[in-house]
């Protein structure tokens, strides 16, 4: 009798230390996530949803589960805050699926790639624990903050002015666009009788713009001499606010606008946003803003001749830049040479602005000058 006992004490012990060895080999390692973001594409400040899925194919139970997240730097476990380690834990019974929903912020403009996270699967009393890396590979890209007009209100002001000089010196009243129902103090002399008769409503006739208003950003990401160094990210952050300001703007004067960077993309490589308007083209401009990395492909001057070769007649040309070195002031002084319309937009690191247009700049913008 007390051999059988002493034997049923021997096989417990043994299948109590045995069955935490069989789960950390043979279920654990079998354990997989997937995860993804709600949103491919988010504003700074905007909540986006991350869906982990962790499968437990085995036929045995995993008892306890535990993620350990560090977010990129572009996204924050709360709005407006700087935390971004997170942990969550579930079980999984055999066969399973558990679907883990986390709400973070988007912090700062970038590509927020999260493309590891540290696993650990404990058995129920904790004697074993098994810790591996898994790679979710989820991303999203955060376009940069929009922000309204501050300072740049004379470069603005004198770039719409140009744009709609352009459009309404020889415009065609005759260009009919389309109707439109009558609204409280248009003028009977544009309403479409046609138009009316058909729909049973007052409607008014809508006439376009027969000249078309071009006009090419050029977002320098050049920061010191050598231009092949990372730029800093946060006075590059500042640039590409400024960008999608001056972009809005453009789109709202239905200006067709166009997007020359020497900044490399870090999704597709490209550098370049053909002209287009309308808000498509904005939305279209302030993804590549977002996607751009802080790895510089050509210098300034080289982004200045870039230009000039691919340029239309009458194009307006405007420089977004920080920083000037010699070379590029000469590529400058030679590109306003054959082309009338060239602005020269400083952005200084306080967020302020000042705008040239048709002269060297008297003071220009240098590297060691810009306060963060």
């Amino acid at each position: 009798m007390w051999t059988l006992l002493w034997f049923g004490l021997v096989v417990l012990l043994a299948a109590f230390w045995l069955a935490p060895e069989y789960w950390q080999h043979k279920v654990y390692p079998r354990i997989t996530m997937e995860a993804n973001f709600s949103h491919d594409i988010a504003d700074v400040g905007d909540a986006v949803q991350i869906r982990c899925q962790i499968t437990n194919p085995s036929r045995l139970p995993c008892p306890r589960v535990r993620l350990l997240i560090l977010l990129p730097d572009e996204l924050s476990v709360t709005a407006g805050g700087e935390e971004r380690q997170l942990q969550l834990e579930t079980y999984l019974l055999p066969r399973q699926t558990a679907e883990l929903i986390l709400t973070v912020y988007t912090a700062r403009r970038g590509v927020a790639r999260w493309n590891q996270a540290e696993m650990e699967c404990t058995d129920m009393f904790g004697l074993r624990k098994d810790s591996r890396t898994v790679y979710p590979k989820a991303q999203v890209i955060v376009r940069p903050k929009r922000i309204p007009p501050r300072q740049a209100e004379r470069l603005m002001n004198e770039l719409v002015g140009d744009i709609r000089t352009k459009r309404y010196d020889q415009e065609d009243p005759s260009l009919f666009t389309g109707v439109r129902p009558y609204q409280s103090g248009d003028s009977m002399r544009a309403v479409s009788w046609f138009a009316t008769a058909r729909t049973g409503n007052l409607m008014i006739k809508q006439f376009g713009h027969t000249t078309e208003s071009r006009v090419l950003l050029l977002l320098n990401g050049q920061m010191s001499d050598a231009f092949w160094m990372i730029a800093h990210r946060e006075r590059l952050d500042i640039l590409c606010e400024q960008a999608l300001q001056l972009t809005d703007k453009l789109v709202e004067e239905r200006a067709t606008v166009g997007f020359l960077t020497n900044l490399l993309d870090s999704l597709s490589g490209g550098k370049y946003v053909s002209p287009d308007s309308g808000l498509v083209q904005r939305e279209r401009i302030a993804n590549r803003l977002g996607s751009l990395s802080r790895h510089p492909a050509y210098s300034l001057a080289e982004l200045i001749r870039s230009a000039g070769r691919s340029v239309h007649p009458g194009e307006t040309i405007v420089l977004i830049t920080d920083y000037q070195d010699e070379a590029g002031r000469r590529a400058l002084a030679e590109l306003r040479r054959s082309h009338r319309a060239v602005y020269v937009y400083p952005v200084m690191g306080n967020g302020g602005f000042t705008g040239e247009r048709k002269s060297e700049l008297s003071d220009p913008v240098r590297e060691e000058a810009v306060v963060l």
